[in-house]
């Protein structure tokens, strides 16, 4: 491992690739299973059509996985990025990060709901209100919208620190850490009953993740202190206990699948890994991956996009398919959403962030030139 010293702005590649399979992740559990095989789901009503084992269904049952994942990926971008900046800088960062995006997922979104979710045009003006204004409590037009305030209550954390003087990479992921797997310690002694809005609002049921990610970001300085290794692990080991929870709580109409709780949690394994080493040796990846460096970063911009857009635009796909059967429904459905992401990050977004960052510099905030993590 080369300990170098690092810039925190120099890419790391391996985070792109690994946030992009995550949404994929997401994407194919809604579209490729959940949408067949459960009634939970908002699309399973207007399909009409119960497979319950459809194609894959062995594996893409715990594609919800990809939720825990993201939220690694997001302990670590923003530990790497956030070390060294002000308050006020970081705050702006993610809001040019998050809202462009949110508008045209919006306005793509609003009249799927409408035509093919057969949401009352009240209805969902309203929610499309209450998701541009990042509610914390649901619903949302956009179901998964629900880990973005848990997102958001990390930023406001991270903020809070830097706003003191502070470095977040040395306070959080032990404040994170030992909260979160405390809780769940709790849970699994049975002093607790784990679940709610106000323990993911706390970062309670997610905070292991995101400590796991800010202490992945340190190993681009191979910088971890003593006692980060036994934090790692007692956050790895509550991460089991959250797994199985979240299995049994996406799973509640199949018991055998939410048994098999393991197998999520080694795919979840298997994403950190690739963070961990994506930092590690981040300099021998940014060779390796030089010639692909343009499309990951693309595909790393897509991944919110795709994450907000792919269950309309892909139960569209779905639905108009469902007479080839739910193989072919399902590939074309991820794939058309992803298509629409692209084509949001390439052309669309970029305006709508320099419009944003414009306004922005119009009201006195703006400081140095910002650029999006």
């Amino acid at each position: 491992m080369n300990a170098r010293p690092r810039s925190r702005r120099e890419p790391v590649h391996g985070l792109d690739l690994v946030r992009f399979l995550a949404a994929c992740l997401v994407a194919v559990y809604h579209l490729g299973f959940k949408a067949w095989a459960l009634e939970s789901s908002s699309l399973h009503a207007v399909l009409a059509e119960t497979v319950r084992r459809p194609p894959g269904s062995a594996f893409t049952w715990c594609g919800w996985i990809g939720v825990q994942v993201f939220f690694v990926v997001s302990g670590a971008v923003i530990a790497y990025s956030a070390s060294g900046a002000s308050a006020r800088g970081f705050a702006e960062r993610r809001l040019v990060r998050l809202l462009p995006a949110l508008l045209l997922a919006i306005a793509i979104v609003l009249p799927l709901a409408i035509t093919v979710l057969r949401t009352a045009p009240g209805e969902a003006t309203w929610l499309a209100i209450r998701t541009l204004a990042f509610a914390p409590q649901g619903p949302w037009i956009i179901g998964q919208f629900w880990t973005i305030p848990v997102e958001l209550a990390f930023y406001a954390l991270v903020c809070a620190v830097l706003g003191c003087g502070r470095d977040p990479t040395r306070i959080l992921p032990w404040v994170l850490g030992a909260a979160s797997a405390g809780y769940w310690a709790a849970d699994a002694a049975g002093w607790i009953h784990a679940g709610g809005r106000l323990s993911e609002l706390l970062l309670l049921a997610h905070g292991i993740y995101f400590s796991l990610g800010m202490l992945c970001a340190r190993l681009a300085a191979a910088r971890w202190r003593p006692g980060e290794a036994v934090l790692a692990a007692a956050c790895l080991a509550a991460a089991a206990l959250q797994v199985r929870a979240a299995a049994r709580w996406e799973m509640t109409a199949m018991p055998e699948r939410a048994a098999a709780w393991p197998l999520p949690y080694a795919v979840w394994l298997g994403g950190l890994a690739l963070i961990a080493l994506s930092f590690a040796y981040r300099d021998a990846m940014a060779a390796a991956l030089a010639r692909c460096s343009p499309g990951l970063r693309l595909a790393g911009l897509a991944t919110y996009p795709f994450y907000l857009v792919h269950l309309h635009v892909g139960g569209a796909i779905l639905l108009a398919l469902a007479p080839l059967g739910p193989a072919v429904a399902s590939l074309a459905a991820v794939g058309g959403a992803i298509l629409v992401a692209l084509t949001l990050a390439q052309w669309l977004e970029p305006p709508v962030r320099r419009a944003l960052l414009s306004a922005i510099a119009r009201l006195g905030r703006a400081g140095p030139r910002l650029r999006p993590g």
